[in-house]
């Protein structure tokens, strides 16, 4: 029996893509013994200088000077630029990930991320590998720098996103939605009650779950602080992830604010916290709020990073998944407005179990082994995208 080595090109700043290859790789193996799968992570092997010169301005302007990260977005965005900074720049800074790729001999390359698929173009160009690129995304909406010829098949995360890309001239035929790669236990049913006693929390009080600010682009003491005015006597939790600094300032918060808080670094556990929650205050990140459509937990959004995160908010709201709060003040009465009125969070609830697509990683290992065992992805593609509610599976 022939192995089929795929290899996952991701970025992983932040948790979201991380998780989202992750949720790919397992995918891959559960029920094939011919796979075998490995997550190569730029970050970890691209030269100190490439990240100083193209990863670190991106997070400069983002905390310093947003309106110049937006400003850029909205520029490229507008101008349909498919790319940002030359080819030798990958070429070179990312020499040592290219070897990686080229040592493991993949017959696909999957990318999760958009520096991670123009790393994958220039190396099948430059012969470092001779594979198909499957490109798995991780948002809802899209952005030009995913079109690339040498992409062969794109996995998007929303209707949305395939209309964008069909409007940079892909072809329909060479893109599938998938829905956005998570970890499918988020779907899971929990019984409430038990949940919330083994986690610590009294099992009757309504719980706000406030989580997204794992690397510092959220304010999450902020929010926790502006809750204390909420009307109802809520208990709290707050993950800061890998975090320290932020979850040690999270923890130093409790006895100062009149709340029942509960801070988690980082944990497994996020998708028994989103079946305890009633309501998840976060920013829209496209893995997170899949997530949260997944376990069909209300969603109030707030701090969009600049671009991506912005046009996020904007479709989540328009969905009826989840309500904005441009301002932290603003986030106490859209809580307590919530927990006032049922029907209104159940129609939040229900909207989100319709445009949950939990099954997404798998369908997207699916699309990659059709990839491997057919000759031409022609019939592949032919598929008919799935109606709301339905599986996404192929085949």
């Amino acid at each position: 029996m022939e192995i089929k080595r795929i290899a996952i090109l991701t970025l992983g700043v932040g948790a979201g893509n991380s998780r989202a290859s992750q949720a790919i790789h397992q995918a891959l193996h559960d029920g094939a013994d011919n796979v075998e799968a490995r997550t190569i992570d730029v970050l970890d092997f691209a030269e100190p200088w490439f990240l100083r010169f193209y990863l670190y301005p991106y997070w400069l302007t983002i905390k310093r000077v947003p309106w110049v990260r937006r400003k850029f977005f909205e520029w490229r965005y507008r101008k349909r630029l498919r790319r940002v900074a030359p080819d030798w720049l990958f070429r070179h800074g990312c020499r040592s990930v290219l070897a990686r790729l080229q040592s493991f001999l993949p017959h696909l390359v999957v990318v999760t991320e958009p520096c991670a698929a123009r790393l994958a173009v220039v190396g099948r160009r430059d012969g470092w590998f001779d594979a198909p690129i499957l490109a798995a995304q991780t948002d809802f909406c899209t952005e030009p720098i995913w079109v690339r010829d040498e992409i062969d098949v794109h996995c998007v995360g929303s209707e949305e996103a395939k209309r964008q890309m069909i409007s940079w001239g892909v072809s329909a035929n060479r893109i599938l939605y998938c829905g956005v790669p998570i970890d499918p236990s988020f779907a899971l049913s929990f019984d409430r009650v038990e949940l919330r006693r083994a986690v610590g929390l009294h099992p009757n009080r309504p719980v706000v779950l406030v989580m997204g600010g794992g690397i510092g682009l959220a304010p999450l003491d902020a929010i926790i602080q502006s809750l204390e005015v909420c009307r109802h006597p809520i208990q709290v939790i707050a993950v800061a992830g890998r975090n320290r600094t932020l979850r040690e300032r999270l923890e130093s918060l409790r006895g100062q604010v009149a709340l029942d808080l509960h801070v988690f670094g980082w944990t497994d556990s996020v998708p028994e916290l989103m079946g305890a929650a009633d309501l998840l205050v976060t920013k829209p990140g496209g893995v997170t709020a899949s997530e949260a459509l997944a376990a069909g937990v209300p969603m109030i959004l707030t701090s969009p990073v600049p671009g991506m995160e912005e046009s996020h908010l904007k479709f989540l709201v328009n969905q009826g998944v989840g309500l904005a709060a441009k301002e932290l003040q603003e986030i106490p009465a859209l809580v307590s407005g919530l927990l006032d009125d049922s029907k209104r969070r159940e129609a939040l609830i229900l909207r989100a179990r319709e445009l949950a697509r939990p099954d997404a990683a798998y369908v997207v290992a699916q699309v990659a082994r059709a990839l491997l065992e057919k000759a031409t992805y022609i019939e592949l593609l032919a598929a008919p995208s799935p109606a709301s509610g339905e599986t996404a599976y192929l085949m």
